[in-house]
């Protein structure tokens, strides 16, 4: 018995110093809808980032979601890129989410 408990605690202290030794570096880097790859050397385009531009530029224009709610829901995703889709930042990203004068779906 004494054994598993000094086996728990030795279990609980280095996963805590794991988990507090992570470099502050691991964060996600973002600039616009790109972002920073240290494998490839350079900003490559990932939805994370272009989510959170989406987000930010909606906010901008008055919506109030959040950057994780853009994220992690594609219908609010959908109804930002509504909101705020004609901006010249985010037209690319939102272009499946936008309808044409015809009442069609850009592609």
């Amino acid at each position: 018995m004494k054994k598993t408990v000094t086996f728990a605690a030795l279990g609980s202290a280095l996963l805590f110093v794991a988990a507090t030794a992570l470099p502050a570096s691991a964060a996600i880097k973002c600039q616009g809808g790109n972002q920073w790859n240290s494998a490839a050397g350079g900003w490559i385009p990932s939805s994370y980032c272009e989510n959170n531009l989406v987000a930010s530029v909606a906010r901008s224009h008055g919506m109030r979601w959040s950057n994780a709610a853009v994220r992690q829901n594609p219908a609010i995703m959908a109804e930002a890129c509504r909101f705020a889709g004609s901006d010249i930042r985010i037209t690319d990203i939102c272009a499946g989410h936008m309808q044409e004068n015809d009442g069609s779906h850009r592609k």
